[in-house]
């Protein structure tokens, strides 16, 4: 499938909707019943198939970052074309589901395991996308179908619009419900546990979050700008069925890496934040026949 046209998913009772293009299924757009944009795209984000979007939620697969470098960054789910199915409208709620099957991906599989299917890694994935007056609700369901096992990590790289430009103004944004989490700082390569304290931006910002005591579900709220509007973000996870943690990354460019990134404007970093649930740390690897679910539930408040 090469056509990008995108793909409205509107719920009627409320007014809510979302815009998704099927060039990585990404979701560029979600508007509650109250009018209010949520997400972040920008300005400057390439619509037409030729790289990942620069805002929305962009999904990541089999790889956060490049720490296997014979695959592209962030892995195939974002860089190929989904096959988009029925989408229904009731009372409650609204939806459609992405499908994407290794055959079907052609472009970010790399050179490793992942290259051709013959002998390697296989798997279909579903993204599930529904939405209500207040909530975005989307599951990513990742299917082993090949004859090995494979190692994995995968995020939801949502991006937040900021209202009023307001993202290095603490007053306004900020994210609260991280206390406790082991920090890894992929700038400074430093480690420290979580404060009571919000995290706010006054920097460039790249950090990992992770639960710690057997924590699994994440929860957290994040302050969206000026407008005093704010998102309560309900992330969990199962491989085969059991729970497993849950982590966040929290991502501001700032100044100088907004000036290098050619998909986003100079100043794009007042209007944005990234608040990311991810699954980075198993030690278990996906069996032949075997799911992983994800889910990340957007409440706007």
């Amino acid at each position: 499938m090469t056509n990008n046209e995108p793909v409205v998913i509107k719920h009627s009772a409320s007014g809510a909707c979302v815009t998704v293009h099927p060039f990585g299924a990404t979701i560029t757009s979600y508007i509650n019943a109250k009018g209010h944009e949520t997400l972040f795209l920008s300005k400057l984000a390439k619509l037409n198939g030729s790289k990942a979007t620069r805002g929305g939620i962009p999904l990541v697969f089999p790889q956060f970052g490049q720490p296997n470098k014979d695959m592209p960054q962030h892995g195939f789910l974002r860089n190929n074309y989904w096959v988009a199915g029925q989408c229904y409208d009731n009372e409650d709620e609204a939806g459609c589901d992405f499908t994407l099957s290794l055959k079907d991906v052609v472009n970010a599989r790399g050179e490793g395991i992942w290259k051709d299917g013959d002998g390697g890694a296989d798997c279909s994935v579903v993204l599930s996308i529904k939405i209500a007056s207040d909530s975005l609700t989307t599951i990513l369901t990742i299917e082993n179908t090949g004859a090995g096992a494979f190692d994995y990590q995968t995020l939801f790289h949502t991006y937040y619009k900021i209202h009023g430009s307001t993202a290095l103004d603490n007053k306004y944004c900020s994210v609260s419900g991280l206390s406790g989490y082991k920090v890894f700082d992929q700038l400074t390569k430093e480690e420290w546990i979580q404060g009571d304290e919000d995290v706010v931006i006054d920097r460039e910002v790249d950090s990992i979050f992770y639960p710690q005591n057997d924590k699994t579900t994440l929860e957290v709220e994040i302050r969206t700008g000026n407008d005093n509007s704010k998102v309560v973000v309900h992330s969990t996870a199962a491989a085969d069925g059991e729970l497993v943690p849950v982590s966040a990354v929290v991502w501001n460019p700032y100044i100088e890496k907004s000036k290098k990134m050619e998909d986003f404007g100079d100043e794009e970093y007042h209007d944005m934040l990234c608040v990311e649930p991810g699954v980075l740390d198993l030690k278990e690897k996906l069996n032949p026949g075997k799911k992983f679910s994800f889910l990340q539930r957007i409440s706007t408040v």
